[in-house]
């Protein structure tokens, strides 16, 4: 498996260091972490990463869904959802957006390691 540079955007400090730890423990690296719509879009357009892992309910007004719109139309980076939402409209919303994978809270690690299998790595 190649290594990925990932970027991971979680508002809860628990599960952002909990994915970071599940990432680096299987090889991987962070190349960056935002609790919000705002610093992830500036942070991704200078930092080279290969994978965004949000979560759909994001600090701020802008959500998970939000930031998966603005990857489709300017940066083209896949994602992986990760998060508890239950609600239909959302996951629907989501889904829309094509995510590579969509992870239910609290997330395993073999489920990550079974999404990160999945992506390519760009080039």
């Amino acid at each position: 498996m190649q290594k990925l540079y990932v970027y991971i955007v979680e508002d809860n400090p628990l599960t952002a260091f909990a994915l970071r730890h599940i990432i680096t423990t299987i090889g991987h690296h962070i190349c960056g972490v935002a609790e919000c719509y705002d610093k992830a879009v500036k942070d991704l357009h200078v930092l080279k990463a290969d994978l965004v892992i949000t979560d759909i309910m994001i600090k701020g007004s802008e959500t998970g869904i939000d930031l998966a719109r603005y990857i489709n139309d300017h940066l083209h980076i896949p994602f992986i959802f990760q998060s508890s939402v239950t609600s239909i409209e959302k996951i629907r919303l989501a889904n829309l957006t094509s995510p590579s994978a969509f992870l239910s809270k609290p997330v395993s690690r073999r489920a990550i390691v079974n999404a990160l299998k999945m992506i390519p790595v760009q080039y």
